[in-house]
């Protein structure tokens, strides 16, 4: 069995990417089907999941999802402040915090099991990127490079792949539904496979209400499933100590 001390820094910074596989798929090689650009498939998806002007709304989202590991249920609460732009996430089990992520005033750290750890340079810019509910959006902003790779099929669904590149050169591989527009997958180092499912209205935007990560510092995937969804809230100053 891999002790959580081993699995929490990792299983942190994976959490910390996707916004919200029991089975690890394959990304299948097919024909192209219609020729979009990166900018195109991009834009589809911000249209399908509420629009460009909905997304740009979004000031704060606090987040509450379940996960269970190694028989132990796990909460995992997750406060995004793009304004003051600051991130605080939590994992909690019985009560307890056993993991905590802040980023504010460009710094962070990450505490888990009594030890405390400053996020590297890499890190930073990385959860500093995943502050936005969806980045997608500001992806040009933000300086990423986006690229489009080979048409895959993800769970028998055709979908467009783009390569992104952050501003810390850090890679992903994104895999978007040719039919609905919306993100299926996420393949990158930090993360590992992230497959989003069930995607559900709320406040009028669209959010993957199962999510399933799995990586190699994980004993089996994972699937965290979405509890609670508050938009525009008030954060306390508290929460990003």
């Amino acid at each position: 069995m891999i002790s959580m001390r081993k699995i929490i820094f990792p299983l942190g910074l994976a959490l910390l990417l996707v916004m919200v596989q029991a089975v690890s798929y394959a990304a299948t090689v097919k024909e192209p089907l219609v020729d979009k650009t990166p900018q195109e498939i991009i834009k589809d998806y911000i249209k399908a999941i509420g629009g460009e002007e909905k997304i740009s709304s979004i000031k704060t989202i606090v987040l509450v999802m379940e996960a269970e590991i190694q028989g132990m249920k796990i909460e995992i609460d997750t406060n995004r402040d793009m304004e003051g732009m600051r991130l605080m996430q939590q994992m909690v089990v019985d009560g307890n915090v056993i993991q905590k992520t802040v980023v504010k005033d460009n710094e962070g750290y990450m505490s888990a099991m009594g030890q405390v750890k400053s996020l590297s340079a890499d890190e930073l810019e990385t959860l500093k990127t995943n502050i936005y509910a969806f980045p997608e959006l500001y992806y040009e902003e933000m300086g990423f490079t986006v690229n489009k790779g080979e048409n895959a099929t993800i769970k028998g669904e055709d979908a467009y792949t783009i390569m992104v590149t952050n501003s810390a050169g850090l890679e992903s591989t994104e895999y978007f539904s040719v039919a609905t527009g919306l993100k299926l997958k996420m393949v990158a180092d930090v993360a590992g496979d992230v497959e989003f499912d069930d995607y559900q209205e709320v406040e009028g935007i669209m959010f993957p209400m199962k999510v399933t990560i799995s990586n190699p510092m994980l004993p089996v995937p994972m699937e965290t499933h979405v509890v609670s969804i508050q938009v525009n809230e008030p954060l306390d100053n508290s929460l990003f100590e």
